[in-house]
């Protein structure tokens, strides 16, 4: 693996995890994001000052760069995160449609309720006049 990848890999790491600390720190992350940006920067620390791992890898993979490896994984571990993300959205957005429903039909029985003892007192109100 390059020397200059193997730099880069390193310093782009360890950056990401101390942004992602960092957030932490300011409670503007859930734990559950951080721990993968956090295991997905060691992965390529380990990667970066290791490069004979990605090389013994992309061997046994028949992959023929070390490089194209490393790639791999990056690009694997984020279509793995957008699928995550994209099922938290999907479950959020039906939670998000059944509470303005629910809230919706409790608006229109408060309503109803309204109406009702609107009319009742005023039916009271026409017995008491007669």
């Amino acid at each position: 693996m390059p020397t200059g990848l193997r730099i880069f890999l390193i310093i782009g790491s360890l950056l990401t995890a101390a942004y992602v600390l960092g957030r932490i720190r300011k409670s503007k992350m859930s734990m559950e994001s951080s721990v993968f940006w956090i295991l997905f920067s060691m992965v390529l620390v380990v990667l970066g000052i290791f490069p004979d791992i990605a090389e013994w890898f992309a061997r046994s993979l028949g992959i023929i760069s070390p490089v194209n490896l490393v790639y791999l994984v990056i690009i694997f571990l984020l279509l793995v995160k957008v699928f995550v993300q994209d099922q938290r959205i999907a479950r959020l957005e039906g939670q998000a449609k059944n509470l303005t429903q629910a809230f919706a039909l409790r608006g229109m029985e408060e309503e109803k309720e309204k109406k009702e003892a609107a009319a009742h007192v005023g039916s009271e109100v026409s017995g008491c006049a007669e």
